[in-house]
């Protein structure tokens, strides 16, 4: 049984560790619990106490206790551990979608004369890529940068590259958000000139590689996707193509990025490269035919487009609604209007209800046709 009241430094260590605990189960309500029963049966708090409570209220997204246990401890005068406590604080506005309450803790750090970390920064910036506000995101990124907290700074573990990569990776993930790809872009090429590279090994152990290399995958995605947003499908496949340099493989999401990129600016051709090539390496998703389609679709190619549509059960799955308004329109685009009708008929079997973009795209095709009449009823014969 756990003796709260006991104010030995054994007794401490035991209470801390129960509230670290009840944190990662995300048992936020008994990490406060422990703490204040502790303070109030006469035990004498440490301050790590109060970060693993912040901390635990942070995972468990109830932010406003987060604060109020930040705020006991500064009337508490426990300093010795007061960065680590404001870092937890701005982690949990973050976690429970308070960007502006996670800038305010990073202001009044500055302004207590505390030097914020690379830990503070990368919380205040995630902070700002939840709450979609790429330019502050961006504005404390470059805070980050002037602080001298460069991310090419030669660190003997894993913590400092890791941290680097956090703050390039939610920047990146708030220009996305943004559709700010040029910027998205510029991130990207400037964590890779900060010799950031999947490839550099961080540590005299294996892990480390292999950790500097997963970590990297999700920010090639980012990069990708934000390419696509921007019609750059040639940067996308410069991207993807950059990952498998790196022998990095690429995901689900980094390839139906780069399908899209392609079906946007109507390169056909390549989408059907890249969903042949993420065949061979992974198990497509509904989303990367779905592209796959709309971009034949796109280029005139009904055949491939059906062909692809009809080849999604060969792989076990489900066409959607968007594969089948992706086949539909490829279909009024081809020219095709029985076929534009069978796809309409059979998403309704499937028990899909096509939305009004498929109706309207098969109206098309049948106006196309000179079947349709006024009002859009279908003519006979």
């Amino acid at each position: 049984m756990l003796d709260i009241g006991r104010g030995s430094r054994e007794g401490a260590i035991s209470v801390e560790a129960s509230i670290k605990s009840c944190g990662r189960t995300k048992q936020w309500n008994a990490a406060l619990w422990l703490l204040r029963e502790g303070i109030r049966s006469g035990a004498q708090a440490v301050p790590s106490q109060y970060v693993a409570t912040i901390s635990a209220c942070g995972k468990g997204r109830q932010w406003q206790h987060a604060l109020s246990v930040l705020s006991e401890m500064w009337e508490a005068m426990l300093e010795p551990s007061v960065i680590f406590s404001y870092n937890a604080g701005i982690s949990a506005c973050g976690k429970g979608e308070q960007w502006q309450r996670a800038l305010a803790l990073l202001m009044q750090m500055r302004e207590a004369k505390l030097e914020p970390d690379a830990i503070s920064y990368s919380a205040g910036i995630s902070a700002c890529d939840k709450g979609e506000h790429w330019q502050r995101a961006l504005a404390v990124f470059r805070e980050m940068l002037e602080a001298e907290l460069e991310p090419n700074v030669v660190y003997t573990t894993m913590q400092g590259p890791a941290r680097a990569r956090r703050a390039y990776n939610a920047g990146i993930s708030a220009c996305e958000k943004g559709e700010q790809w040029q910027r998205a872009l510029a991130l990207l090429s400037e964590m890779k000139e900060a010799a950031l590279e999947p490839n550099v090994i961080f540590s005299t152990t294996l892990q480390g590689p292999v950790r500097a290399r997963m970590a990297q995958a999700p920010i090639y995605s980012a990069g990708i996707s934000a390419s696509a947003r921007g019609k750059q499908w040639q940067r996308a496949l410069a991207l993807l193509r950059e990952m498998r340099e790196a022998k990095l493989q690429p995901n689900v999401m980094s390839y139906g990025a780069g399908i899209s990129a392609c079906e946007i600016d109507v390169q056909w051709q390549r989408a059907l490269a890249l969903l042949c090539e993420m065949r061979e390496a992974l198990e497509p998703d509904v989303v990367s035919y779905s592209a796959g389609i709309s971009a034949c679709g796109k280029g005139e190619q009904w055949q491939q487009a059906l062909a692809l549509l009809s080849g999604m059960c060969e792989v076990k799955l489900e066409p959607n609604v968007i594969s089948y308004c992706a086949g539909i329109s490829a279909c009024e685009r081809g020219g095709e209007w029985q076929r534009a009708l069978a796809l309409l008929t059979e998403a309704r079997e499937a028990k899909l209800e096509p939305d009004v973009v498929s109706y309207t795209v098969a109206i098309s095709a049948c106006e196309i046709a000179n079947c349709v009449g006024p009002g859009g009823w279908l003519l006979a014969g």
